[in-house]
């Protein structure tokens, strides 16, 4: 159930980046929420958004949730990534 819900924020917030964008940010977005840290999210792939202190928790709090996981699901959820690019 955690990593549904996770997985459904991570969608909605993908979605709410802009649409025009979606292609190029998503997968970058992904992959650094699985693979980098926070702080990447906010220098990498959403330099270009404002991103207010409430937001920043709830990114914060995702990647904690998402570092939770099993190395396993992790290297899983990044093969996905690659086969869906």
């Amino acid at each position: 159930v955690k990593l549904t819900v996770t997985l459904l924020i991570t969608v909605v917030l993908c979605l709410s980046l802009g649409a025009g964008s979606a292609h190029e940010i998503v997968p970058s977005f992904l992959q650094t929420l699985l693979e980098g840290s926070a702080e990447q999210l906010y220098t990498g792939p959403i330099s270009q958004y404002k991103v207010d202190d409430l937001t920043r928790a709830a990114l914060t709090a995702l990647k904690e949730c998402i570092d939770e996981l099993s190395p396993e699901h992790v290297k899983a959820l990044i093969n996905l990534l690659v086969i869906n690019s």
